[in-house]
């Protein structure tokens, strides 16, 4: 893209952000050139014409548009088919009815050992039959699995749900408490307080169910 603004340093003043243009394009070959005017004063009239080398290979979508606040233009440039691979001109901008003029240069064609504009790299190794195999391996990651909130309150209401819990929980400590004591795993002191302490998480848990 070019960029080219009208009245920014002064009345019909004219900048072009690119001196040089550079199109390497293959004999027969076609592009596009955008070409960004921006005005910063009041609405003016802008011409755009080629010259040169290029002058019959340059066509404009508008060549004298009317310029208030910002115009995008295209430009289509042509390599035509011959033995010439490289064509050198201008493409100018005037406002004011022709007084004030700029241009940049526009080069088309190919230097030598230069890749055209339309070229595609083609990786070699396609056409060999064990391409696949020297292919990188795919690494497959396992999608992380995060606790949501939404999953926390579901269980919430699975547990109120339960309204015998606390009954549950006391019985089974009862159940554990007496298996542990006829082995004589633990004394009784360590069992009356193992047996306050479940009483008293199912009178929490009681309470939280209620």
């Amino acid at each position: 893209m070019q960029s080219v603004y009208i009245n920014r340093k002064g009345l019909q003043s004219i900048e072009i952000d690119e001196p040089l243009i550079r199109l390497p394009l293959k004999p027969g070959g076609k592009a596009t050139l955008d070409i960004d005017i921006i005005n910063f004063e009041a609405p003016t009239h802008v011409y755009l014409s080629s010259r040169g080398a290029v002058k019959d290979k340059v066509t404009f979508n508008r060549n004298n548009p009317y310029v208030d606040g910002e115009e995008l233009l295209t430009a289509t440039i042509s390599n035509p088919v011959g033995q010439q691979e490289l064509y050198e001109g201008e493409i100018s901008i005037s406002t004011a009815y022709g007084s004030r003029e700029e241009s940049f240069i526009l080069q088309i064609g190919q230097l030598e050992n230069e890749p055209p504009l339309d070229a595609i790299d083609v990786d070699e190794d396609l056409s060999r039959p064990d391409y696949r195999s020297k292919a990188r391996p795919v690494t497959v990651r396992r999608p992380s699995v995060r606790l949501q909130w939404p999953d926390l309150r579901l269980d919430a209401k699975r547990i109120r749900g339960m309204r015998n819990l606390p009954y549950i929980l006391l019985g089974i400590g009862v159940i554990i408490a007496l298996i542990l004591l006829g082995t004589g795993g633990i004394s009784y002191g360590v069992a009356i307080l193992g047996f306050i302490v479940v009483v008293v998480l199912a009178y929490y848990t009681w309470r939280l169910l209620d």
